[in-house]
């Protein structure tokens, strides 16, 4: 396994950092394989443990399954990537470096101010906000989207590198939107890499709601709101009016 210090020498452009669970997970390994896919080599990877554990059971799951229990340490060694178990304490990442979030929980915020970290948000900044976005989105008729930004003070706001609406589509079930939400989260992700350069728009949360996980009794009238958006006529309900709107500039690509 190559140092840090071997891997420093053979970077010429962009010193890539990918932040995840040191467990295996769905998001990480797809990541990581639209890394490799994209022809980006000499990926830093550092895995940090999930402290905490998932209590809450919802009654309708939206994030992709688990599909291989492949460990990152040997996924890493299988594509040619450094790896390391470590901490957010001991972590001392190289100035310039883009680091991208593939699976973390809540980050120091003096890790945060020391470095540009990049998430990749499935919702529409700033109107869904905090956890559960995509399915808050639907509850409450707003853009559902996806959006890569840079960690700041405010949680899901601030520096913004791309902001995409996700159209819903009269052949849609929930769980095929939330497909296509998930695969854009993911391509827009390896895509900020070239856009970090850009000159990014500054958006801040406003009386936005900050979401916890969605409760049973709201996600109880989650299909049905979901129905209502599929079945919605241009004009009526506002929720066609905000998708015209929003998605002017929508490349359909990954849908």
């Amino acid at each position: 396994m190559e140092t840090v210090k071997k891997l420093d020498e053979k970077f010429n452009e962009k010193r890539i950092v990918v932040l995840t669970y040191d467990m295996p997970h769905q998001k990480t390994y797809d990541v990581f394989c639209l890394l490799k896919a994209r022809g980006y080599k000499d990926i830093l990877v550092y895995g940090i443990d999930k402290y905490y554990q998932k209590k809450y059971v919802p009654l309708i799951e939206h994030r992709p399954e688990l599909t291989t229990d492949i460990q990152p340490r040997e996924l890493c060694h299988n594509l040619g990537y450094f790896y390391e178990k470590t901490t957010y304490e001991q972590l001392n990442i190289a100035n310039g470096s883009i680091i991208l979030i593939a699976g973390a929980g809540i980050l120091p915020d003096d890790f945060i101010e020391k470095y540009k970290i990049i998430n990749s948000h499935p919702g529409y900044i700033p109107n869904c906000r905090g956890l559960d976005a995509l399915k808050w989105a639907v509850y409450e008729r707003q853009p559902i989207g996806v959006t890569t930004h840079m960690l700041g003070k405010e949680i899901d706001a601030g520096e913004i590198i791309e902001r995409k609406v996700i159209p819903v589509y009269q052949s849609d079930t929930f769980h095929r939107l939330c497909q296509r939400v998930y695969q854009n989260e993911v391509k827009m992700l390896i895509d900020a890499i070239e856009k970090v350069g850009e000159t990014h728009e500054y958006i801040d949360g406003g009386s936005y709601v900050i979401h916890r996980r969605m409760k049973h009794e709201y996600e109880e009238k989650l299909l049905e709101r979901f129905e209502e958006i599929k079945n919605s006529k241009s004009g009526s309900g506002g929720i066609k009016h905000k998708l015209l709107v929003f998605s002017s500039d929508f490349n359909r690509g990954v849908a």
